[in-house]
């Protein structure tokens, strides 16, 4: 009896150490493939499944797990409208499991919204091998939401500024040292920031900016879309021989890579397949490039984001004389790339997200 008593104990507390997980899908078979993955990783604990949001509610209340996998298209209540209740009423990281389409990608984007941490792709077809790859990416996310703050989930939302920037529309705002280009960066966490930052710039915002978010491809299409609905300023995906301008957002193409260039009438993109770079699109290989064509005369921004990507050609930038800003940990939903950013020198200024556009507007107007 004390042999099984001290094996009982014992598995409990392996449990209680791990990341605990809960996994819903209304798919039996992707239930189990989940659960496959991440029990192979023995820092993870899967604690329950559920076929759909409403068995996932009522399991959360029971075993309160630390971390959810969420497949968004569900019967009874389908992954969205649980999201929306989970961040109601027990706050905790989501990662949504979205299929690798343009209509799986228009909920998951409208889920990073409503406070998902992340999200991962699966395949249309149940191949054995295509779904064995997104295995690793699964366990590095769930290790990553698993140490993301609670108070980070929340849906974020624009302040609202009303007449004064109507007004201020009207006039021509001052760029006294003629910055040409102002370069944003993100990955985990980023289109919840970006969803807060962008429609905060005015229509008449003096510089072109082009911006790198970490997403599977085909998805970056669906997420220029919403920011476009939600922003003063256009923004469009980009393609190549885009040409760089005020009153424009380019969101760098996922699946390739994409640098500024300097032609005869300004600055463009150049969207290539190369270089073979872990990340499609690699800020580190943006920021570069803006080094390469403006030099001092730009303004980068690094948020949210897991890795180190950006804090390399963030730092080129800085050693040029450009400006340069990094998400401050406290608003961070993961305090990765700008944290490295920072370690290294690479920022002049930390900043968390509210106060990241006024220090925009303030380095550009003074």
């Amino acid at each position: 009896m004390l042999k099984q008593a001290f094996r009982l104990n014992y598995r409990w507390e392996g449990i209680r150490m791990a990341i605990r997980v809960l996994i819903v899908d209304d798919s039996a078979f992707m239930r189990q493939v989940i659960l496959k993955m991440l029990q192979e990783y023995p820092g993870i604990a899967v604690v329950a499944t559920a076929k759909d949001g409403l068995d996932a509610l009522a399991k959360i209340e029971v075993y309160q797990p630390d971390v959810i996998t969420l497949d968004v298209d569900m019967p009874n209540m389908n992954g969205l409208e649980c999201l929306a209740q989970i961040m109601e009423r027990f706050p905790r990281p989501v990662i949504m499991v979205s299929s690798l389409t343009i209509e799986g990608a228009e909920p998951t984007m409208k889920a990073m919204e409503l406070g998902a941490v992340d999200f991962v792709t699966k395949p249309s077809i149940t191949d054995p091998q295509l779904l064995e790859n997104i295995k690793d990416d699964l366990i590095q996310k769930v290790k990553v939401a698993s140490t993301v703050k609670t108070s980070q989930l929340k849906k974020v939302t624009a302040p609202s500024f009303g007449l004064a920037v109507m007004k201020q529309n009207e006039e021509v705002i001052a760029n006294p040292h003629q910055l040409e280009l102002l370069a944003i960066g993100s990955s985990t966490g980023g289109p919840r920031a970006l969803y807060y930052l962008l429609p905060q710039f005015p229509k008449n915002f003096p510089l072109g900016i082009i911006i790198a978010q970490h997403m599977p491809k085909d998805f970056t299409s669906v997420f220029a879309k919403r920011l476009n609905s939600l922003c003063r300023l256009e923004v469009v995906e980009a393609k190549d021989g885009d040409r760089l301008e005020p009153g424009l957002v380019l969101v760098a193409p996922a699946g390739s890579q994409t640098r500024v260039v300097r032609g005869a009438d300004g600055l463009r993109v150049a969207v290539t397949e190369e270089p073979k770079l872990l990340y499609k699109p690699s800020v580190d290989y943006l920021y570069k490039s803006v080094a390469e064509t403006c030099k001092e005369k730009s303004l980068s921004v690094i948020l949210t984001g897991m890795g180190s990507d950006g804090a390399v050609g963030m730092k080129q930038l800085r050693n040029l004389g450009a400006r340069t800003i990094a998400e401050a940990e406290e608003s961070c939903v993961v305090f990765g790339m700008p944290r490295v950013a920072i370690e290294i020198g690479a920022a002049e200024y930390v900043e968390s997200l509210p106060q990241i556009f006024e220090r925009i507007m303030q380095i550009v107007t003074t």
